[in-house]
């Protein structure tokens, strides 16, 4: 299958001091982090990434399905990222990520999303793991 596959880009992102400094991706946008506990606006985390790249796209995916329906409704994905902490575990994440198609029935904008869903790289990545839900809400 890997032979199938035609690469379309590629980046590194560089972290050298987990949640404390900046992280620089290879084309030079360099952006702040900071530990969850001391988040403010000059300063992401991991939590805010995840959350960002599953939003973008997902809603990226539900826009290209729209479009290819020639319909023009407006979308939104908002996703809740919560950070646990088990005491033998450790760490880990829970996504639970909210859709909605404008002026469209549930069962319509279900289809949409449902299929947008199965053809989003993240939506790939992350699966259907535990600890990651997808509900179609109204716009």
């Amino acid at each position: 299958m890997m032979s199938e596959l035609k690469q379309i880009y590629e980046t590194v992102i560089s972290n050298t001091n987990g949640t404390n400094g900046s992280v620089v991706a290879d084309n030079g946008l360099k952006f702040e982090v900071a530990p969850v506990l001391k988040a403010d606006p000059e300063h992401t985390n991991p939590e805010q990434l995840i959350g960002a790249s599953w939003a973008t796209c997902l809603n990226a995916a539900i826009i290209s399905v729209i479009r290819s329906k020639r319909l023009t409704n407006r979308s939104r994905v908002d996703v809740k990222v919560k950070l646990w902490l088990h005491p033998v575990e450790r760490y880990s994440f829970t996504l639970d990520g909210f859709a909605s198609i404008e002026g469209l029935s549930h069962e319509e904008a279900k289809e949409i999303i449902d299929y947008a869903h199965r053809l989003c790289p993240v939506s790939k990545l992350i699966g259907d793991k535990p600890g990651v839900t997808l509900t179609i809400v109204p716009y």
